[in-house]
């Protein structure tokens, strides 16, 4: 279903560290993941259903010193290059064009508050 929250990232520089801390202060199971190019992904699970029903998974990811961390939540479109004319249109700048992401696409936003989010095209 497009137009709905479809992920959630919590960004840092110690994903070990940060899983240790969400599973210790939440309950929640994480696993690591390798990708096909070799980063990795840790998953997490809450143990229960999300609350907003569309909102299907999440992970943590180690990010280099030069990208902001922070919680960045994506949302499914079906047409990302689309998405973006219309943030432009209303204030909201483009961070990262849309770009090739396995067999999918993802783009980052800011909306004009300075939020970043995701989009994500299957």
């Amino acid at each position: 279903m497009p137009n709905t929250f479809d992920w959630i990232e919590i960004r840092t520089r110690d994903a070990a560290k940060t899983a240790r801390f969400y599973e210790h202060v939440f309950g929640w199971r994480v696993t690591k993941k390798l990708e096909a190019d070799g980063t990795a992904v840790w998953l997490f699970d809450t143990g229960d259903e999300p609350r907003l029903e569309n909102l299907r998974r999440g992970g943590i990811w180690a990010r280099p010193s030069a990208d902001r961390l922070g919680i960045v939540v994506y949302i499914l479109v079906d047409d990302i290059e689309a998405t973006l004319e219309k943030v432009a249109a209303m204030g909201g700048e483009v961070v990262r064009p849309k770009a090739p992401q396995g067999s999918s696409c993802l783009a980052f936003f800011a909306d004009p508050s300075g939020n970043i989010l995701g989009l994500w095209e299957e």
